[in-house]
């Protein structure tokens, strides 16, 4: 998973993140809105590999995460905006903390986490 991450924030500059649920609610809302027009970005989060690498290891501790990451930007180089969708009327129910926690429960219940 690290090596298609890195590929991901060398390409397009960090590593953007949503929870599907709102994903599946912007969609909906959007789709009731009148108003909507246009494309709409649908990412609270914007991140690097090393940040997420950080922040996953303090958070799940028991899956050792590697922190030192290289070849890739500590930091985002690209932030991109969901300004558009929220000032529409739109806010995100979830953060990277949920995010999270529903992954690694589902990856549990699909036995790929212990």
């Amino acid at each position: 998973m690290l090596p298609g991450l890195k590929g991901m924030q060398l390409v397009s500059g960090s590593i953007s993140l949503v929870h599907v649920d709102d994903v599946c609610s912007a969609q909906i809302f959007l789709m009731e809105n009148s108003a909507a027009q246009g494309r709409y970005i649908c990412s609270p989060i914007n991140t690097s590999v090393p940040q997420l690498a950080q922040y996953l290891s303090k958070r799940y501790p028991q899956y050792n995460v590697p922190t030192q990451i290289e070849d890739v930007p500590e930091t985002p180089k690209v932030n991109i905006s969901s300004k558009k969708l929220v000032e529409s009327g739109f806010s995100f129910k979830f953060g990277i903390d949920e995010i999270y926690a529903d992954a690694v429960e589902y990856f549990k219940t699909k036995g790929l986490l212990n």
